[in-house]
């Protein structure tokens, strides 16, 4: 017969099926060999280190936090590791993708006071800065909700597939208004009809006080179906920026640049200001 641990043991004096009295110090009845063994009761004598394994064994029983309680060192520890610790991570995770689409949804959204494409970037660092900064000067009236973008992501319109493909989503979502590049993009432009001539993204006013050397005058061609072209009206469609990039850079640079205005622009007044400020016209 196997004792478990913490029994308390007793021996009966006679034996329980044949009535002969048990010798001294044997566990057998010295008559019919049966067991003489009593267990009257059952006492807990686990050490006290083993009882907090025994309650994170037994967990499902009581509620976590009761069981977290009762546990003690490194045993709490382990149990707020295996219960808690997941969840809390988990938690923590949610609610900081929360906070951002709240942030995302809230937050005030700019519109571009001018969009700008820039081809093949012609500016030095701090020209570029200082362009950019001068214009959310002189065209941002509300910093929470207007800014100044100068794209300068673009190597070529007509060589570069990426350029292409990106300047067409810009224009299609009705984004750009003004585009620096040199003399070449541009007649590409304007034979895709992106362009339309200055003196209808300016007043008449400001585009009469412009020298006729930086005016850039292009013929629009169009393919046709048949194989041969249709030619447009020549108009200028370009204004040349050397001397405002000499000024700006504080160096000569390239008289291929120049300044154009897309087809979807509405915002004149604000085109005006520009031209106004690269040209110096008072």
């Amino acid at each position: 017969m196997k004792i478990s641990l913490g029994a308390k043991v007793n021996y009966y004096s006679k034996c329980p099926f044949c009535g002969t009295a048990r010798a001294e110090g044997s566990e057998k009845c010295i008559n019919c060999g049966k067991s003489l063994l009593q267990i009257t009761e059952q006492e807990n004598t686990i050490p006290d280190e083993d009882k907090d394994i025994a309650l994170y064994k037994a967990r499902d029983e009581k509620t976590a936090s009761e069981n977290l309680k009762e546990l003690k060192g490194k045993n709490k520890f382990r149990y707020f590791m295996d219960y808690y610790f997941g969840k809390v991570v988990f938690g923590i995770i949610l609610a900081a993708l929360a906070c951002g689409l709240l942030y995302s949804f809230f937050k005030p959204r700019q519109e571009p006071a001018l969009y700008t494409v820039i081809v093949v970037n012609p500016f030095t660092p701090t020209a570029y800065d200082q362009f950019k900064a001068d214009l959310e000067k002189m065209l941002v009236t509300d910093p929470k909700h207007q800014n100044i973008i100068l794209d300068n992501n673009y190597s070529s319109l007509i060589a570069d597939y990426n350029s292409g493909m990106a300047f067409t989503m810009h224009m299609a979502a009705g984004e750009v208004d003004m585009v620096i590049f040199n003399k070449d993009e541009l007649k590409y432009q304007v034979n895709s009809e992106a362009l339309i001539p200055v003196d209808q993204a300016i007043s008449k006013d400001i585009f009469n006080k412009l020298p006729d050397d930086i005016k850039i005058k292009v013929t629009p061609t169009y393919p046709l179906d048949n194989g041969d072209f249709k030619y447009g009206e020549e108009a200028v469609y370009g204004l040349n920026i050397e001397k405002f990039l000499e000024r700006i850079n504080g160096f000569e640079t390239s008289s291929k640049y120049c300044v154009a205005f897309t087809r979807i622009t509405e915002k004149h007044d604000a085109l005006d200001t520009v031209v106004k400020y690269m040209f110096d016209i008072n």
